[in-house]
């Protein structure tokens, strides 16, 4: 949900890391088509070598390992052996407070967040920059970073705070990109948070700054178009998050970056079965398989294969259902993956349960139990309202509303109309078959309310 900003930090280095990269490239005996393979163009690394352009920090990461040496080499001219080991690539500079080195942390900073390594990122700007001495540009940049790896910490009570610092930076000083980064963050945050409206409010003030043409970066407008499509299908407004959608797949399409591609699909395959064009929704479930067995992201392709599966299972088309789950259980185990496994079993539950085999249905519903603590709250909803079915079924009204109650208590809190409608519509249907026809009509209606239509919704 986080954007890759362009390198503002670094355009003052361009050449000196362009020239770095070309004697580290003819010391080895490389050609420019040597050093970018596959990843990039000739020309592309050709106006890096010149100082043109600035390597995005994936880029740079790419670069560095074709060459054999480190991030900190192309950006401070220091070998590792030039380096004390517990230095980073800043701290050789300790002793020169300057704008410089500020930038550099800053972008130390970056490149750690970069390969995951948040906390040492975060702390190496917590302990090491003295804000005092920063410019308004590299506050604004503090305070950005700062909420990225707060959010990539999972901590988006601070990252806030952050951001609102960030964007009164901006608006200080009229920096209308900064703005719009700063909206679009914010918006992911209140995802994380499940502040619907609040992010579709901050997104689409970020979405201006791509239609004024303000912003034209890949990453930004990937990440703006399929959050606005996530958010606009959560809420039930299946057209247009179609259409967010689809201009997030013209603009990973045009961009070839498969792993984002992948998820796209399965994104918009989703919303294609929630609105009943089952056709459809196998169809980019297909094209998101495809993609993500070409590069074997197995937890990813765990979840694929359970919706894909869902999808199959809801078309009646069992055989190819049961064979989806197997696969994503089997996958499931392999990675020891608690919320994958309850996912597995809950769906192999209910589709035996469908075709009554109560028997199979029990087994899988059992399994789907052991690892039930585990999982996060949207799957332990979900799990609730899978195991207060195969309750009704067997006849156990009581322990099924058990369930029915746990499951909305927790999807009540999360922005799921769809799913909470189904659980609605089961449980109403338990209470019907238990006597209270009166709570039974109430969650009946709770249903059609959370779709926001009239009339019966089909439910598997």
């Amino acid at each position: 949900m986080t954007v890759e900003k362009p390198l503002s930090l670094l355009e003052g280095l361009a050449p000196i890391v362009g020239l770095r990269i070309r004697e580290s490239r003819t010391e080895k005996g490389m050609s420019q088509k040597d050093l970018v393979g596959e990843r990039f163009s000739k020309s592309y690394i050709s106006s890096i070598e010149r100082g043109k352009i600035t390597p995005s920090l994936k880029a740079l990461e790419y670069i560095a390992k074709r060459l054999s040496v480190s991030v900190s080499y192309l950006l401070t001219g220091l070998h590792p052996s030039q380096q004390n080991s517990h230095q980073t690539m800043i701290t050789v500079l300790d002793e020169e407070e300057s704008p410089a080195r500020w930038d550099l942390l800053i972008t130390e900073a970056r490149v750690l967040r970069e390969q995951h390594r948040f906390e040492q990122a975060r702390s190496l700007l917590i302990t090491k920059v003295r804000v005092r001495q920063l410019s308004v540009e590299q506050l604004k940049q503090l305070h950005f970073t700062l909420a990225q790896l707060y959010i990539d910490l999972g901590n988006t009570t601070d990252a806030l705070p952050e951001l609102e610092t960030a964007r009164d930076l901006a608006d200080k000083t009229s920096d209308f990109e900064m703005l719009a980064r700063v909206r679009q963050l914010t918006g992911s945050t209140y995802i994380l948070q499940g502040k619907s409206v609040l992010a579709i409010e901050q997104l689409r003030g970020a979405l201006q700054a791509i239609e004024t043409g303000l912003i034209k970066e890949f990453h930004f407008k990937l990440a703006v178009y399929s959050n606005l499509g996530i958010l606009h299908h959560q809420l039930g407004d299946e057209r247009e998050a179609i259409a967010m959608y689809r201009e997030a797949l013209r603009v990973a399409e045009d961009s070839s970056s498969p792993d984002k591609l992948a998820s796209l699909y399965w994104n918009l395959s989703a919303t294609y079965r929630e609105s009943g064009n089952l056709a459809q929704a196998r169809l980019y479930a297909t094209k998101s398989l495809a993609l993500y067995e070409s590069f074997s992201d197995l937890r990813m392709l765990t979840q694929l294969r359970s919706g894909f599966g869902v999808i199959m299972m809801e078309a009646k088309q069992f055989e190819e259902a049961e064979q989806q789950f197997d696969l994503a259980l089997k996958l499931a185990n392999e990675q020891n993956n608690p919320e994958a496994l309850v996912a597995a079993n809950m769906n192999l539950a209910d589709l035996y349960l469908e075709q009554g085999d109560t028997r199979k249905a029990r087994h899988y519903s059992d399994a789907m139990q052991c690892h039930l603590d585990a999982a996060d709250p949207m799957t332990r909803g979900q799990a609730y309202s899978s195991r207060g079915s195969f309750l009704a079924a067997m006849g156990d009204n009581d322990n099924a509303v058990y369930n029915f109650e746990q499951a909305v208590q927790l999807i009540e809190k999360t922005p799921a109309k769809e799913l909470l409608s189904k659980i609605y519509f089961r449980y109403a249907r338990t209470l019907s078959a238990k006597g209270e026809p009166v709570r039974a009509a109430e969650l009946f209606e709770r249903a059609y309310r959370q779709l926001g239509r009239p009339g019966l919704v089909a439910e598997r």
